[in-house]
C-alpha cells in the first residue's frame, strides 16, 4: 500500500509568482526525487529509498550542486502520477521554484512512456528545468545523451506491464487456492495468529453478523437492522476495526461511531464470506495503466468453499436471501410486511399472487389475487381469491400438522416421504444412471476409435481427407460428451440428496415444537412455494378451494396418520378439499 509522501520539508516564506519579494530573484532548487513501488521494494536494497537519496545526494555534492531538496514518494506504482511528491514537485516548477531535478534513472520518474517521454521532451524543456537520471547517463544539458530515450522510456513501460502481468498471475493463483489477498478481515473475522492468509471468527463482531441474519430471516430490511444496531449502539464495521487496531478504514465516522447504513448491512447479507466460503478476484483494476478499481463479472471471480470457519448455516443464509429477493417498500400507512411475500402462486397460471391492501379495508379484508387476474381481466385467468387471515390460520395449522407429524413418528414420517417420492424419484434415478453410462461407454469407445483411425491413416488404411472428416465427427462428439457427463452426475447426485432432505426437515421440526404464530423465518424454513387453487364455483362465496402447501425439502405432505394415532385438532389435509367463507 503507498504511503505518505517522505520528503524534507524546504524553507518556508519563499517567494511566490513570477517574482521574488521586494523584486529579488527567486530562490530555485536543485530537487533529488526517489520513488519506490511495491515492485520495486522486492528488488532489494539496491532500490530502497535511503540508497536513492545517498545515491542522489553524492552524485549532486561531486558535481557541484547547491540547494538541494530530497523529495521521495514510497509505495507508489510508477505508472501512476498522482503522487504527493510529485505533484509537489510539479508545483514547485509551476512556480519557478526548480532549476535541476535528478533522479537515479529515467524509470524512478515513472513507467508510461508516452507520459514520461512528454515530461522529457516538452515539459521540462519548455520550464527551463535541466533534467539528470543518474545512472542512465541522461542529462538534458548534453543533447547526446538523450537519443535514447524513447527507447528506454519504452522499456520502462514494458517492464512495468511485465511486473503488472506476473503479479496479476500470482493473485490468480492465490485466488483459486482460496487465500486472501490481503487487506482488512470482513467484519465478524480476524486474521489468523498462526496463519495471516486464513481467518478466524471475532467472538464479538460474529455474534452481531448472526444477529443481522436473524433479523433479516423475522421480516427486516437493510435499513431497519441498521435503524436497530444503531440503537443498540453496537460500533460499524469500520470503527470496530479502528478500535481493535487503531488503523484508519475507508467509511470510518469518528463522530458517530455507531451510525449503521443500510448499505453496509446489504453488504453483509450479501457476503458468501459468512458461510466460509473464500471469494476471490472480486476486484481489480482497469489496466496496468489504470488504477481505477473496478467489480469483476462473476464469472470471472474464484469461489472456493470451505475455506474458514462459518458465522452462519446454510439454511440461515437461503432463509435471508429469500426474504431480501421479496420483500418490497411497504406503503406508509401499512404497518406491517407481506408475511408470505414469494411464496404465493395462482395454481392454474403459476404467476405471483398479489396482496391488497388499504386503508378503507379492515385488516380480516386485506386478501390475496391473482396477478394476471389483476393485469388481464377474467379473460387471462380468475382472481383465485384468499383472504389472508384465512390463509395465514390454514398454514399455520398444517404446519403444526406436518411438523408434530416429523417430531412424533420420525420413521412413519421418513418412510411416507419416501414412499410418495420413491416411484418417480427412482424411476428418474434409474433412467439418469442409463443415460450416465452410456455416455460413459461412449466416451471410452470414442478414445479407442482415435486411436484406431490415427494407426489406420499413418498405415495408409485410411486417407488424409476421411481422416479429417471422422476425426472431427468424433471429436465434436467427444466435446459434447465432455459437456454432458457432469451435468448427469450433478443431476445425479441431487436426486441422491433427496433421500437425506427427509432428516434434515425432521431435524428442523424438532427445534420448532411449538409454533403459536407465523414469522417470515418459520415460512421459509420450512415452506417453499403455496399454490392457491379457484374455487371450485368461480366467484362463488361459498364454494370449497384447494389449497396446496409445497414444503421445503420433502414436497407435499398430505394425511398419512394411522387411524389410531393421537394427533393434535388441527386443520384437515390440504389434500382434501378445504372450504373457508369468501
Amino acid at each position: 500500500m503507498a504511503t505518505a509522501a517522505v520528503y524534507l520539508p524546504y524553507r518556508t516564506g519563499l517567494p511566490h509568482g513570477k517574482g521574488g519579494y521586494n523584486g529579488k530573484p527567486k530562490q530555485q532548487y536543485t530537487v533529488l526525487y526517489g520513488r519506490l513501488s511495491q515492485e520495486d521494494e522486492r528488488a532489494g536494497e539496491s532500490n530502497s529509498i535511503l540508497h536513492q537519496r545517498e545515491l542522489l545526494e553524492s552524485y549532486a555534492q561531486a558535481k557541484g550542486f547547491e540547494n538541494t531538496l530530497f523529495l521521495a514518494d514510497d509505495g507508489y506504482s510508477g505508472t501512476n502520477f498522482e503522487r504527493p511528491s510529485w505533484k509537489k514537485i510539479i508545483e514547485m516548477i509551476e512556480a519557478g521554484e526548480v532549476s535541476t531535478l535528478i533522479v537515479k534513472d529515467t524509470s524512478r520518474l515513472g513507467r508510461e512512456y508516452l507520459q514520461v517521454g512528454s515530461y522529457m521532451e516538452i515539459y521540462f524543456p519548455q520550464k527551463n528545468v535541466r533534467f539528470i537520471a543518474v545512472n542512465d547517463g541522461v542529462d538534458s544539458a548534453v543533447e547526446s545523451s538523450n537519443d535514447f530515450n524513447p527507447i528506454r522510456n519504452w522499456a520502462n513501460e514494458l517492464h512495468a506491464k511485465d511486473t503488472s502481468r506476473k503479479v496479476r498471475a500470482v493473485k490468480k493463483l492465490q485466488a483459486e487456492r482460496g487465500e486472501r489477498l490481503g487487506g482488512k478481515p470482513p467484519y465478524g473475522y480476524k486474521t489468523s495468529e498462526a496463519d495471516p492468509t486464513h481467518l478466524e471468527p471475532d467472538a464479538e463482531a460474529a455474534e452481531v453478523v448472526r444477529q443481522i441474519f436473524t433479523l433479516c430471516a423475522s421480516g427486516k430490511g437493510p435499513s431497519q437492522i441498521a435503524r436497530i444496531l444503531t440503537e443498540q449502539n453496537i460500533l460499524t464495521p469500520a470503527n470496530y476495526y479502528f478500535q481493535k487496531t487503531g488503523k484508519t478504514h475507508h467509511g470510518r465516522d469518528p463522530l458517530r461511531p455507531c451510525a449503521w447504513s443500510g448499505t453496509t448491512v446489504s453488504d453483509i447479507l450479501g457476503n458468501l464470506v459468512y458461510l466460509g466460503h473464500t471469494v476471490g478476484l472480486r476486484r481489480t483494476t482497469i489496466s496496468y495503466k489504470n488504477k481505477t478499481i473496478v467489480q469483476r463479472p462473476e464469472s470471472e471471480q474464484f469461489l472456493v468453499e470451505n475455506t474458514h470457519p462459518p458465522l452462519i448455516s446454510q439454511e440461515q443464509w437461503e432463509v435471508a436471501q429469500e426474504v431480501r429477493q421479496h420483500k418490497k417498500r411497504i406503503a406508509k400507512q401499512m404497518d406491517e410486511p407481506n408475511l408470505f411475500s414469494g411464496l404465493v402462486f395462482c395454481a392454474d397460471c403459476g404467476k405471483p399472487m398479489v396482496l391488497h391492501r388499504a386503508t378503507t379495508m379492515k385488516k380480516l379484508e386485506y386478501n390475496f389475487k391473482c396477478y394476471t387476474y389483476g393485469k388481464k381481466g377474467k379473460t387471462a385467468c380468475s382472481a383465485h381469491h384468499i383472504r389472508e387471515c384465512d390463509l395465514t390460520q390454514i398454514v399455520l395449522d398444517d404446519l403444526r400438522r406436518v411438523t408434530h407429524f416429523a417430531r412424533m413418528k420420525e420413521r412413519q414420517f421418513a418412510a411416507h416421504i419416501n414412499q410418495k417420492n420413491s416411484a418417480e424419484l427412482r424411476q428418474e434415478m434409474n433412467r439418469v444412471i442409463r443415460e450416465l453410462d452410456a455416455m460413459k461407454k461412449r466416451s471410452a469407445e470414442l478414445s479407442k476409435l482415435f486411436k484406431r483411425l490415427y494407426e489406420d491413416n499413418v498405415l495408409g488404411r485410411v486417407t488424409d481427407e476421411q481422416y479429417r472428416m471422422l476425426s472431427g465427427d468424433y471429436t465434436d462428439e467427444q466435446r459434447m460428451l465432455e459437456e454432458q457427463i457432469p451435468q448427469k452426475e450433478q443431476r445425479l447426485a441431487q436426486l441422491q440428496a433427496r433421500e437425506a432432505n427427509v432428516d434434515a426437515f425432521i431435524e428442523k421440526a424438532k427445534q420448532y415444537t411449538a409454533i403459536d404464530t407465523l414469522t417470515p423465518e418459520l415460512l421459509r424454513l420450512f415452506i417453499q412455494r403455496i399454490e392457491i387453487g379457484e374455487r371450485d364455483v368461480k366467484y362463488s362465496r361459498n364454494a370449497s378451494q384447494s389449497i396446496r402447501i409445497i414444503y421445503r425439502d420433502i414436497g407435499t405432505v398430505d394425511s398419512a396418520m394411522q387411524p389410531d394415532e393421537q394427533q393434535p385438532k388441527l386443520l384437515p389435509p390440504l389434500s382434501e378439499i378445504i372450504p373457508f367463507p369468501a
